[in-house]
């Protein structure tokens, strides 16, 4: 945790727009307990002033983009021993040729978390269920995120119904509209 408050207090001082998202979202909301690097959305905008800043802390790693991702930014640091991922306006190209986008606004970034005073913004469940749903899931995460939505009910509906207004395959809004009508 000490290298995601380190680095979180550089983004905040860049003034640009940046979330927690992936396996570290799901350890802050007590749903991984070690996750094997860090992954942060960004704007791809902001993408240079943020590597000038990763470059005093941390090396650069060579981090090809792979079929299907059609992120814009993608770029990782070792800081400290750890692989940080940043990922500007991330996309995925999908079977049907349309691409999906995570959505990375003030509406996505609803939960801040203080770590010894420093503020780390964190993506939503909700937003990360679609996102994993469209990755095909190689690592299992949507059956472990629905549960706990189920059982604790969805806070972010709106975001879920955000991402139906996506050009996405048939069997991933059937998905998400069976996730929403289990909360009715």
């Amino acid at each position: 945790m000490d290298i995601l408050k380190k680095i979180a207090e550089i983004l905040n001082k860049l003034d640009c727009t940046w979330a927690i998202g992936s396996s570290m979202m799901l350890k802050f909301n007590g749903l991984v307990k070690n996750p094997r690097d860090i992954d942060i959305l960004i704007e791809a905008k902001d993408s240079q002033k943020i590597k000038k800043a990763m470059d005093n802390i941390g090396q650069s790693l060579d981090l090809p983009s792979k079929y299907p991702f059609r992120t814009k930014e993608f770029f990782g640091y070792n800081i400290d021993g750890v692989e940080v991922e940043f990922m500007g306006d991330f996309s995925i190209e999908l079977e049907n040729k349309s691409i999906y986008k995570f959505i990375l606004d003030e509406k996505s970034i609803k939960y801040l978390t203080n770590l010894d005073k420093v503020v780390i913004p964190i993506t939503t469940l909700e937003d990360w269920f679609v996102a994993y749903l469209v990755m095909g899931d190689p690592k299992g995460r949507v059956p472990i995120i629905k549960k706990y939505l189920v059982k604790n009910g969805i806070k972010h509906e709106e975001l879920l119904k955000r991402n139906l207004e996506q050009d996405l395959p048939n069997d991933i809004k059937n998905e998400i509209i069976e996730l929403l009508n289990i909360n009715k």
